[in-house]
């Protein structure tokens, strides 16, 4: 059963930051260049990236609960690391552990946020403007903002690997 979980745990991590890195390095660039010149009308589906991002939203967060839940088996079960060893002062590793738990509940947070709240309002925002609407003065920042939590959770995710790493291999020398 631990064997499982670790294959989970990195199957889920592998999807995750890799589905994540797609979209930042590949899909999202690659769909700019395609963006229709003003008054154009537009070379692939208008709403493909977004379709994209919603279908990659459900898949990552799928992963997030596999990697929460198998973590919380893989602790206790490899480790022996309950709630009071956490929250103890248990030397290198749980020092470093608590580093990873504090980045994963900063990625998930940020997660949340593009992915349910300021991500969704933008995108109202674009189509009540593409209907006719008068455009906010802060749609910009609110796009800008989502492009911008994106890559720091891309960022995060990369360093909750090399913490990880850290945890279980010791600190490089």
């Amino acid at each position: 059963m631990y064997q499982a979980a670790v294959f989970i745990h990195l199957a889920s991590a592998i999807i995750w930051i890799g589905g994540s890195l797609f979209l930042a390095l590949v899909l999202i660039p690659v769909m700019r260049r395609f963006a229709p010149a003003p008054g154009q009308p537009p070379v692939l589906p208008p709403d493909m990236l977004g379709m994209m991002a919603r279908r990659f939203r459900v898949i990552s967060w799928i992963c997030i609960a596999l990697l929460v839940a198998t973590g919380l088996y893989i602790l206790p079960t490899r480790y022996g690391i309950g709630f009071a060893e956490f929250f103890s002062l248990g030397g290198h590793f749980v020092a470093v552990l608590q580093v990873k738990v504090a980045l994963v509940v900063v990625v998930i947070w940020l997660s949340a946020m593009h992915d349910f709240i300021i991500g969704p309002h933008a995108n109202r925002l674009i189509e009540a403007m593409q209907a006719g609407a008068e455009p906010p003065g802060y749609l910009s920042a609110l796009r800008r903002a989502v492009v911008w939590i994106a890559r720091v959770n891309v960022l995060l995710t990369i360093l909750i690997v090399v913490v990880a790493v850290t945890m279980t291999r010791g600190t490089p020398v």
